[in-house]
């Protein structure tokens, strides 16, 4: 390597260039955490043909909107519903729940046979205040009918409660509007009589998006267009509707731009640290040089070999940099070290690097071999997030060893130290002091040992791949947020069966495990005691009717704007019912 420093240089720094755009041209980053675990294992061959077969359900960007008022949600998720369905350059597939046509039109089935007899009769009830808002929907005729309301009411009465909670609302109403902060009026919390719960006003919309994967976020421009298309309709910005994306889509964009800075910044920060400890060290600017640029062309290409033999880097493997760092530049200190001992004693350059060699080289290998054994161990692991690692950084130790014996006596040549240069006064003060003090030293590590060892049993192992993931992006914050309430909890099990009757008996047994919180399968979808509901649905089908028509039998004088006595007496049950429901 000293006779043909020049050449060797040379050759490796075309190398290094020919990795280096092999690498950015060809290494890409996973973060689908399913990738972490070995695709020959059952649960994933399954989750693999479940996907083939419902690809719907995959890779998919779910928008989540919170308003101040259940009304507010339902506004907002009907706006940008209809708005992203339009937009068939980014997204395949919109669905939101809630507005889906089917459920609007059947969506009363689904009510229990209880609950649905208490809405017929609440909205029985409430027919002759509801109607007369319908024929004048406007802030006259709430407020008629709310005077109504009032002159039935007695003080004492129990209804009137209801009826202060009513103006209470609309006097809140009136004063956001004279504060300059209007907000809306939410009339299911007006009819319902009380506050509603987070769930209540927060709406789902999820889309599938039009995936670029030439590019290293291919989600991002869909992420963008949602964003975009909220904003063109004011959402978020004067009615306090929040907006945020989650989602497996939204996971991966987030999380690539995320691991891509991570990685990037460890790295720097390792090198920096690194660099600092050679400077210290070794006091010597060309030794240093030398050592980092070894390190780098190290660095390249292993990373070039992991663009060659597997293609990407997953959530942990990502860490091989801070790794290679830390562990490779270990071989040229020990080379460097050498190196300047022998030249310190007065030996030429061409001597002192020879001896380096001749007196490291075994010890360098023999530790290659064992930090290579190490990560090797990893290999046969199912947990491929590991095995990949290990196939990364286990090469890396021998490539770092074959850059350390050809590329740094290449440039260590290349800019000698001067022969007979003194060894730096107070080097080897750390370790006299160490030798000095040696039963301390050793006192204070057993100490720790113990002490680490005590605290072994409060380890525990997290299983949830989440947690590898970075909790301030927009989408993992919001996924943590869901899986608190059960009923958005991402965390589910699909089991497949063979056939209708295989999949209720499975449900039934699952519903008995105390781990289960609840199932689903296809039949829970078909209402129950349909008959019953719909002779119930067409009582109140029928009660509209005889609104319209009683609506179109009005006497003409209602619409030249002169308006009958009012009969209190005989609305005074009504407005009654109404406030109480």
């Amino acid at each position: 390597m000293r006779r043909s420093a020049v050449l060797v240089t040379l050759l490796s720094l075309a190398l290094t260039a020919a990795a280096g755009y092999y690498t950015v041209r060809n290494l890409t980053i996973s973060t689908d955490t399913a990738d972490l675990i070995s695709p020959d294992l059952a649960f994933r061959r399954d989750a693999d043909e479940l996907k083939r077969k419902f690809p719907q359900f995959h890779d998919t960007i779910t928008v989540v909107l919170d308003a101040r008022t259940p009304d507010g949600a339902q506004d907002a998720q009907s706006l940008l519903t209809k708005r992203l369905r339009a937009d068939k350059t980014h997204f395949r597939t919109v669905f939101a729940p809630d507005a889906d046509p089917f459920f609007a039109r059947n969506g009363l089935l689904y009510l229990d046979e209880g609950a649905l007899a208490d809405l017929s009769d609440r909205l029985a009830d409430a027919q002759p205040l509801l109607a007369r808002l319908a024929s004048d929907p406007s802030l006259s005729g709430l407020f008629d009918v709310l005077g109504l309301a009032i002159d039935e009411l007695k003080p004492n009465e129990a209804a009137a409660r209801g009826l202060k909670d009513v103006l209470a609302r609309i006097e809140a109403v009136a004063r956001s509007v004279a504060d300059g902060a209007p907000r809306n009026l939410s009339w299911v919390e007006l009819m319902k009589g009380e506050k509603s719960k987070a769930s209540d006003r927060r709406r789902f919309i999820t889309v599938q998006p039009v995936m670029d994967y030439a590019s290293l976020q291919p989600a991002k421009a869909v992420m963008d267009a949602i964003r975009g298309h909220a904003k063109a309709l004011n959402l978020g910005q004067t009615d306090g509707v929040r907006i945020r994306l989650t989602g497996g889509a939204a996971m991966a964009t987030e999380e690539l731009a995320s691991v891509s800075r991570g990685a990037i910044l460890a790295g720097l920060i390792s090198l920096v640290l690194v660099t600092f400890v050679l400077a210290f060290g070794l006091r010597s600017v060309r030794l240093v040089a030398a050592i980092l640029l070894t390190l780098v062309m190290g660095l390249i290409w292993t990373a070039s070999f992991t663009a060659l033999a597997i293609g990407h880097l997953n959530l942990i493997s990502v860490a091989f940099a801070v790794l290679f760092i830390g562990l490779g530049v270990d071989f040229g200190i020990h080379f460097a070290l050498r190196y300047k001992e022998e030249i310190a004693t007065g030996a030429n350059h061409d001597d002192a690097l020879t001896n380096a060699g001749d007196g490291v080289a075994g010890a360098l290998t023999l530790c290659a071999l064992a930090a290579a054994a190490s990560f090797f161990a990893f290999v046969p692991t199912d947990y491929d997030g590991l095995s990949e690692l290990g196939v990364i950084a286990g090469v890396g130790m021998f490539i770092a060893l074959i850059a350390n014996l050809t590329v740094l006596p290449a440039l260590l040549t290349l800019m000698p130290l001067k022969s007979g240069r003194a060894a730096q006064p107070g080097a080897n003060r750390f370790d006299t002091a160490i030798n000095r003090r040696g039963k301390l030293v050793v006192a204070i590590a057993l100490a720790l040992g113990i002490g680490a060892a005590g605290m072994l049993p409060s380890a525990r192992f997290d299983f949830n791949p989440v947690s590898l993931k970075d909790p301030t992006t927009e989408s993992v914050a919001t996924f943590l947020e869901l899986m608190n309430d059960s009923d958005t909890a991402p965390y589910t099990i699909h089991v497949l069966t063979p056939n209708p009757l295989a999949a209720k008996e499975q449900a039934r047994r699952l519903e008995d495990l105390a781990e289960v919180d609840h199932t689903l399968y296809l039949a829970d979808f078909i209402p129950a005691a349909q008959e019953d509901k719909l002779a119930v649905i067409e009582e109140i089908g029928r009660s509209r009717s005889v609104r319209a028509v009683a609506r179109r039998r009005r006497p003409r004088r209602w619409r030249t704007g002169r308006r009958p006595a009012r009969n209190r007496s005989a609305r005074r049950g009504p407005a009654r019912r109404w406030l109480q429901w």
